[in-house]
């Protein structure tokens, strides 16, 4: 038997969504170190796409920073957040926005955390025949 027919396709989605929100922690967390940065744009990935990507093998070309860079394709983008104006006189920093990124984020995270837990104990409790 297959491995995936044991798993169902909850277990990949949850494992993109994982590598997804880990990846847009880094992002994030780059942001909020970059505050006091000159002309520091900040990095975001729009997680619904990325995800909608990665669930239906559809592949994105990574943001390059550089011309001269190496292309290389990834299932989601990451892309530049700016306004008109720098939001603090220095860059485009919000670091409130930013913040407030990082707890949704880690709300997500965690509750992917969660769900997986919880197929893990059904599957250990079919395995064990209900605890037996």
């Amino acid at each position: 038997m297959p491995i995936n027919e044991i798993f169902g396709k909850t277990f990949n989605t949850l494992e993109k969504s994982l590598n997804i929100l880990s990846k847009r922690h880094t992002l994030i967390a780059g942001n909020v170190a970059n505050v006091d940065t000159p002309n520091y744009k900040p990095r975001e990935i729009n997680f619904k796409e990325a995800l909608d990507n990665a669930v239906n093998n559809e592949s994105v070309e990574m943001f390059r920073t550089h011309p001269l860079h190496i292309d290389c394709v990834s299932r989601y983008s990451i892309e530049e957040t700016t306004t008109d104006q720098a939001s603090n006189g220095l860059n485009w920093v919000d670091i409130d926005k930013e913040m407030t990124k990082l707890a949704e984020n880690n709300l997500r995270y965690r509750t992917g955390v969660e769900v997986l837990l919880k197929k893990l104990n059904g599957l250990k409790y079919a395995i064990t025949e209900g605890g037996r």
